[in-house]
This record gives C-alpha cells, structure tokens and sequence, in this order.
C-alpha cells in the first residue's frame, strides 16, 4: 500500500519530491487514484482534518481541530495545504513546508511542526 494523501494537492516542491519517490518515476509518466474522506475510505488507520488555517475556511482553525479530534476514536492529522502524509505499507511520515498537528488519543496532542 502506498498513498499521498493531501489536502490542497502538489502545493510545494516538498510534496512533489514525495510524489515523484513514491512513484519512482516522473509524474507525467505515472497514472493515480485520487480519493478522499475521513480515513481515507478505511485505506489507512488515521484521519484527516484538511485545510488546517486556510484563510478562506474560517471553520478549519486550528482550534476547530482540537474539537474535531476529541470526537474522533482514533488517531487524527490536522494538516494545511503545504502538508502530505506519505504512507507505505504500514509506515506513515509528514511531508511539510507548513502547518500540522498529530492527534492521539493516549496523549492528546502528538507532534505537531511550524
């Protein structure tokens, strides 16, 4: 299993380097599934509050996040649109040159980066 997962799509150099390396090849030569949802459908283990802090999305605060993730059974990113979770296989790593958060439910807030 290997996704991408964004909210804003290919924003930033960072998130188009994960893609190229995911894929292992260039873009134009590749072909993608593109899907959405909280957890991704049930393709992987997490949700995704998207659009953290976007200006246009007063709704998605960062604040609104911490409500969202307290209503949630199990872990949680709030991401903005410089921000991708690279998932393989069972491994999940952030890719960004913005603003995230890691909800867990043990700890309450996990990592969070910016």
């Amino acid at each position: 299993m290997r996704f991408l997962l964004t909210s804003g799509g290919i924003t930033d150099a960072s998130i188009h380097d994960a893609l190229v390396d995911l894929l292992g090849k260039p873009i134009a030569e590749s072909s993608a599934l593109c899907t959405g949802g909280d957890r991704a459908l049930g393709m992987v283990d997490f949700s995704m509050f998207p659009h953290a802090d976007h200006e246009n999305m007063p709704d998605h605060s960062m604040a609104n996040a911490d409500k969202w993730a307290a209503g949630i059974s199990g872990p949680g990113y709030a991401i903005d649109d410089q921000t991708a979770i690279r998932v393989v296989d069972a491994t999940v790593e952030v890719v960004s040159d913005g603003q995230w958060r890691l909800f867990t439910h043990s700890s309450g807030v996990g990592e969070s980066a910016h």
